[in-house]
Formats: C-alpha cells, sequence, structure tokens
C-alpha cells in the first residue's frame, strides 16, 4: 500500500485515459511516494505531450479513479499523436 492507503490500479506498459478532459497516457511505474510515472503523457488542454525528458509528470495514485484503460480506438490515436510528436 502506498501513502494514502489506495493500491495501484495501472501497471507499467498500460495506456490510461481520462474521458472528461482528454489526458492520455503510458504508465511507466509507480514511485516509492506511491505516484503515477509516465513513459508518455497527452495533454488535451494543450494538445500537445510533455516533455518527460525535462520535467518528470507524476500523478498521485489516488487520482486513477479519474482515468479508465485506453480501448483499442484511443490507443491507436495516441500512437498517432506520439508519432507526430
Amino acid at each position: 500500500m502506498g501513502n494514502m492507503g489506495v493500491e495501484p490500479k495501472f501497471k507499467k506498459g498500460d495506456f490510461i485515459i481520462n474521458r472528461s478532459c482528454g489526458d492520455m497516457a503510458i504508465v511507466k511505474g509507480v514511485t516509492k511516494k506511491n505516484y503515477y510515472e509516465f513513459e508518455a503523457y497527452y495533454s488535451s488542454m494543450f494538445r500537445k505531450l510533455k516533455d518527460l525528458k525535462r520535467f518528470n509528470y507524476l500523478l498521485q495514485v489516488n487520482y486513477q479513479k479519474f482515468f479508465d484503460y485506453c480501448d483499442e480506438d484511443e490507443i491507436r490515436k495516441f500512437n498517432e499523436i506520439m508519432k507526430k510528436g
């Protein structure tokens, strides 16, 4: 268990989406302090990928309640976004 008593729902390699805002991400893992790290994170508000090499974007595990697994169409869309950069 983590610091908030919430078990991580997602694991490394999972494509996840917040359908209410459109943000999508690929999970890299969970830190010892119970934060998700990401291989890629798309911000729908800014319509761009976050630069994770310059800025380590983390999300508290308890915010996972706002995310679901991406379906095949969403994964395809996210892969297209990543190809475009």
